[in-house]
């Protein structure tokens, strides 16, 4: 494996630094294996927009299936943290409102001590749409969620 924040940095088609320092990158298996990467900034995070192929192959390479960005600031006061979601091994660049990458996410917060498991919510997206808000809480030693989102095109994906 070849994760190091640089190179990171550049799968995401980040600026040099844009990964914060104070929390760790960290892969974590909750049904799927999710890159974790805290980022420095907000408005950052919400325009971070990758090469759908660069980022796909970085995947591959280093033996995971997803990227989950995030941060602690959020655009709105009641929200706990801001996530955005990269899946390109699966056909698309981003998921608008995923639960498989939030529930690596809760794991996370949990592991790192940065969540007690009560119900939270998290915003998820790029500055190109309504945030939409993904629920949390943690029960009997189990991580559930839930997703509110905003339809905004309706199809088939042909792969």
């Amino acid at each position: 494996m070849n994760i190091t924040n640089e190179n990171i940095e550049k799968a995401l088609n980040l600026p040099t630094g844009a990964i914060s320092k104070q929390l760790p990158v960290r892969i974590i298996d909750a049904g799927l294996r999710t890159l974790i990467v805290p980022i420095e900034d907000f408005e950052t995070e919400i325009s971070v927009y990758p090469d759908e192929m660069s980022l796909k192959e970085f995947s591959f390479k280093n033996g995971y299936d997803i990227t989950l960005c995030f941060l602690m600031n959020t655009a709105s006061p009641d929200n706990f943290a801001h996530t955005r979601v990269f899946a390109p091994k699966f056909g698309y660049l981003e998921d608008p409102a995923t639960g498989s990458g939030n529930s690596a996410f809760a794991n996370y917060l949990l592991s790192e001590k940065l969540w007690d498991g009560h119900p939270i919510t998290i915003e998820q997206g790029g500055n190109d749409r309504i945030f939409n808000a993904v629920k949390l809480k943690y029960v009997d030693n189990k991580v559930l969620f839930g997703v509110k989102s905003t339809v905004r095109i309706v199809g088939d994906y042909l792969i």
